[in-house]
């Protein structure tokens, strides 16, 4: 056996991850593509840019209608500040984004499971492993850019010229990045929920629920909003504009991440289309 024969035999470890994401390129276009050429895209898009717009707007528009005069500045519920950071970034708490990221995710698994064309995939030379990582990474990349990037690079525009200064791009950029591990924590959730749950009804209902009970029960105890992956878009805004922001909720995503992941790979293995 020559030198260069030798060189080119694949070690084990590359025959292991070779065949746990068997034929993920090809998936990965594919899921790309339906994205791309679909509406989803573009409805995701409209709905976030629309509600980050009018959320930066507010201050603008009670200022110009006087609501803040009537209703007394030391009363008034909005935030009138002038500033164009702060009102790039007022509203993106999480739970907008977090519920378009649930909707426009739910059916990536079920949905190909009654047409039996996630059937017919794992008939091809492809792994179960690289269907699931193929379907979240082109929909975390395209929501991504479509639900976060986007609406915030245009509200940050829109503020420079209702505000008339630019905004602080380094908090804006600094948000932006450390927000999106929450649409990667709900698509991780719909997609890997779809690996166990048939129908999409089912799994939107036990998406919502993480979604919305945490926050129930750390009302009662701070403590479970605090562990709770759901808070993480809180944490991201606390953490880029400098606010004390608890080490806690950035473990709980953590090890709900790897949760998922993990219980995902095991459980879609296992099943038999």
């Amino acid at each position: 056996m020559t030198a260069l024969s030798v060189a080119i035999v694949p070690t084990p470890k590359r025959r292991i991850l070779g065949g746990m994401f068997l034929g993920f390129p090809t998936v990965f276009r594919k899921e790309l593509t339906e994205w791309l050429r679909g509406p989803k895209t573009l409805i995701v898009a409209g709905v976030s840019i629309a509600g980050a717009v009018f959320m930066c707007l507010i201050p603008f528009i009670a200022k110009a209608t006087n609501q803040a005069a009537e209703a007394g500045a030391e009363r008034s519920p909005l935030n009138l500040t002038m500033d164009p950071t702060t009102n790039v970034l007022l509203g993106w708490t999480g739970q907008t984004v977090a519920l378009i990221a649930v909707v426009a995710t739910m059916a990536l698994v079920s949905s190909e499971r009654d047409r039996g064309t996630l059937a017919w995939s794992l008939t091809n030379p492809v792994s179960p492993t690289s269907i699931i990582a193929a379907k979240f990474g082109a929909a975390f990349l395209v929501f991504s850019g479509a639900a976060v990037v986007l609406p915030l690079v245009v509200s940050s525009l829109l503020a420079t010229i209702v505000y008339g200064s630019l905004p602080n791009l380094t908090t804006i950029a600094t948000f932006g990045l450390l927000f999106l591990t929450l649409p990667a924590f709900y698509i991780a959730l719909t997609v890997g929920l779809g690996t166990a749950i048939k129908s999409t009804a089912g799994v939107a209902g036990v998406a919502f629920a993480v979604m919305f009970v945490p926050q129930i029960l750390g009302g009662l105890l701070p403590i479970i909003g605090e562990l709770s992956p759901t808070s993480i878009g809180v944490w991201a805004m606390t953490t880029a504009t400098g606010e004390p922001a608890s080490a806690v909720t950035l473990g709980g995503w953590l090890v709900s991440m790897a949760v998922i992941v993990v219980g995902a790979k095991v459980v879609f293995d296992r099943q038999e289309f």
